[in-house]
């Protein structure tokens, strides 16, 4: 199957920033102390503080990237895969009150079965999944469009299985 993304090496002012030595030991840390942290079980995890550090470190990289291209980055042990960032939506107080006005036009079955107009009250607060609901996909992008604003991801790829030590079984 034909992988169709994009995939493009940063051209940002932060590309230059570090060696690519530093970028490649800073993915291999990435990898590990993520690894670590999965195996992790009781309640407070020793890695949690390193791993926002180095997730940190990771989106300064892509400061000023463009938001819908992906990256991939090597390490020694790991390979770094950027996703887009992802989408997400914004309702402007205007955006809401104009939907709410909307609403005031729409018209539900009651417990009787007879039309009434819906009052947008009786859904308290005005949700973008209401908005669908009642209006549709298509308005919601007209008073709200969707921009890739939203955190960037990124799925971190083994090159060789660390070891773990497994305990033996009892005979």
């Amino acid at each position: 199957m034909q992988n169709n993304r994009k995939v493009t090496r940063s051209k940002s002012k932060h590309a230059a920033a570090k060696p690519i030595e530093d970028r490649q030991a800073i993915i291999d840390e990435l990898g590990e102390v993520d690894r670590q942290y999965r195996l992790w079980t009781p309640g407070v995890n020793p890695y949690a503080a390193r791993l926002a550090e180095l997730n940190a470190i990771i989106n300064s990289w892509y400061e000023g990237f463009d938001r819908e291209l992906s990256d991939v980055r090597e390490g020694a042990r790991y390979r770094l895969e950027v996703k887009p960032c992802q989408y997400k939506r914004v309702l402007s107080p205007e955006a809401e009150a104009a939907a709410f006005e909307r609403l005031k036009q729409v018209k539900v079955q009651d417990g009787t079965g007879k039309l009434v107009p819906l009052d947008p009250l009786s859904l308290f607060t005005l949700s973008q999944a209401m908005i669908v609901k009642y209006l549709g996909e298509a308005y919601l992008d007209e008073i709200a469009p969707k921009s890739r604003s939203g955190k960037r991801t990124y799925k971190l790829v083994a090159k060789a299985a660390p070891q773990l030590v497994k305990p033996k079984a009892a005979a």
